[in-house]
């Protein structure tokens, strides 16, 4: 077999063919070297030696009974690894011409002591499959999947970004490599973070979500994201709100939306934005055609800025969401804004709460909700709208045939005139208003027997405060000066009955901890206090006490104005 392996004893000893057992100790069978696959296994192939020493059985007792056999007998040696020996081609002794009898009856017993060898060896043939070799009997490890290997390869990325830059991986950030989405809200992570991040993000084929609220990342951070997704071209979903990113951060911004064909949300509020930044905001709205979602509240836009703004607006057709809540919009801005309504074809929502609009906003306005027949939604609550305004308002509403739901909580609404706004809502035929949300705003029993008269015909869900009597919605409508002294007088008894401060009001109302009440925040702790104010009288006197129309309470003026009171000839007696 030349230089071919050898197992040892793979069948026992008990187990094997006489011809075997009487020699234990050789080895069994001779490896070929060969292997073969059987299915997922891989085996061997081995040749039995019982048929090697069968033949060398055989050539033996032929040459000792034979030996002056003459040439051309017939008999032919057969070759092992023949399995069956063939012997219906060999020559039978006697019938050929020299061979004796005797001779010839000697082959027979041989040939007969052969054939049952033959059989006993049956079981075991040449190039028997014996079983698996010990070292290649390994099951093949299936690859690992595509969507394990991705997220391990981003994590890998982030911590060799942040060790090149020296700084400490975010342990929350690296447990949502894993996810479609990130997001890391108030972790604080700096301009130095967000670059480690953007490193990592660059490669990135399956997140499409990036949210980075209030990490500080500022206006170096915000460029080293931009540069992230001038190269990654499947993040859709970018909010980097609350990071005062500044002019600067807003140029790197509006230079990448100008190429970028992917990104479909965008938030942006809390930047640090002015009016001078209101140019690269048009920029946006007028270089790109993919984005639906633009969020800009909380920031300095006023009237120059919503001025340029409200060009890019009108002219922008594929913009879904605009949110300009809580900015300084007002006189020619808001204006503007409102006017571009009656050519912008793109818009379903638009949010100006909590600015300044004012009457001949709101005439504008309705005009535009007129014409517009795509804007589904509009948000102008908390822009101290009073009944004028509203009024002029209202005639664009019912007449308009698209905008479908209308927001006007926080302004100058009180019950009467919410019953007047329900009524023109009910006996129009052409609106389609199903959402009215008049926030906190009161309303009066007849209100809501209306209303039940309204929704048994059309499906119409409204949003309003607190439920009054007809009779005492008289007695408690306060109006002008007057009014504002009653409120504050009304405040002044509630905190002397329970010992309040000025300053134990302001932790009060301060619920979530910014140091500073809104107005929102204010009225909904008087309502929750039960202080006996009405919603009139709150406004009044939030007027007062928001002098720079921020929409944040002025405590030192609130102190003044309650000490005033106290002293004040018009405060009502006690037996009153």
């Amino acid at each position: 077999m030349g230089n071919t392996q050898v197992l040892q004893t793979l069948i026992p000893v008990q187990e094997r063919p006489p011809a075997m057992q009487s020699n234990a100790s050789k080895p069994a069978f001779i490896s070929t070297g060969k292997e073969v696959q059987i299915g997922s296994k891989a085996a061997t192939l081995y040749l039995s030696s019982s048929s090697l020493k069968l033949h060398d059985k055989r050539c033996s007792s032929r040459e000792s009974s034979g030996a002056g056999l003459p040439h051309g007998t017939g008999s032919v040696l057969q070759s092992p690894v023949q399995s069956d020996i063939d012997r219906d081609s060999l020559v039978k002794p006697g019938t050929a011409p020299g061979r004796s009898t005797a001779y010839s009856r000697r082959s027979l017993e041989d040939d007969k002591d052969l054939s049952q060898d033959l059989s006993r060896l049956q079981p075991i043939r040449e190039f028997t499959f014996t079983g698996y070799d010990i070292m290649a009997d390994k099951t093949p490890e299936p690859p690992e999947p595509e969507e394990e290997i991705q997220p391990r390869k981003r994590l890998q990325a982030y911590l060799d970004s942040c060790s090149h830059l020296g700084i400490t991986p975010v342990t929350y950030l690296s447990k949502q490599m894993s996810n479609k989405g990130i997001v890391m809200r108030n972790h604080s992570i700096g301009p130095v973070g967000a670059r480690a991040l953007a490193i990592a993000l660059l490669s990135n084929d399956s997140i499409t979500s990036l949210d980075l609220e209030d990490d500080g990342i500022e206006a170096e951070g915000a460029i080293a994201i931009a540069e992230m997704l001038e190269i990654n071209q499947n993040i859709t979903d970018v909010n980097i709100s609350e990071n005062c990113i500044g002019t600067k951060g807003l140029r790197a911004i509006s230079k990448l939306m100008a190429n970028n064909s992917v990104i479909q949300s965008l938030d942006m509020s809390g930047s640090n934005l002015v009016d001078n930044d209101a140019h690269f905001l048009a920029d946006i709205l007028k270089n790109n055609s993919t984005l639906k979602e633009l969020i800009l509240s909380h920031n300095g836009i006023s009237e120059q800025g919503g001025y340029i703004l409200a060009t890019a607006i009108a002219n922008n057709d594929t913009l879904r969401i605009l949110d300009l809540s809580w900015n300084h919009l007002r006189g020619k801005g808001s204006l503007a804004i409102a006017a571009s309504l009656q050519k912008n074809i793109g818009l379903r929502k638009l949010d100006v709460a909590w600015n300044g609009f004012a009457k001949n906003d709101a005439i504008v306005l309705g005009k535009s909700i007129k014409e517009n027949t795509t804007l589904k939604e509009l948000d102008i609550s908390h822009n101290r709208l009073e009944k004028e305004a509203i009024g002029f308002l209202m005639q664009g509403v019912k007449d308009s045939d698209g905008l479908e739901i209308l927001r006007l909580g926080g302004n100058c609404i009180t019950p009467d005139l919410a019953m007047v706004i329900l009524t023109c809502i009910g006996q129009s035929e052409t609106c389609r208003i199903n959402l009215l949300d008049f926030g906190s705003n009161e309303v009066d029993e007849n209100f809501l027997t209306l209303l039940d008269d309204l929704q048994s015909t059309k499906t119409l869900n409204v949003v309003y405060g607190q439920v009054i009597k007809r009779d005492n919605a008289r007695d408690r409508k306060g109006d002008g000066i007057d009014g504002n002294l009653d409120a504050t007088y009304e405040l002044y008894k509630y905190m002397n009955e329970h010992n309040y401060r000025v300053i134990d009001l302001m932790k009060w109302l301060d619920k979530d901890g910014s140091m500073s009440v809104s107005r929102e925040e204010f009225k909904r702790g008087m309502i929750t206090a039960e202080v006996p104010l009405t919603e009139h009288q709150l406004d009044v006197m939030l007027d007062k006490l928001d002098t720079d129309g921020d929409g944040e309470v002025d405590f030192a003026k609130l102190e003044k104005l309650l000490n005033e009171s106290c002293s004040s000839e018009n405060v009502p007696s006690e037996d009153n």
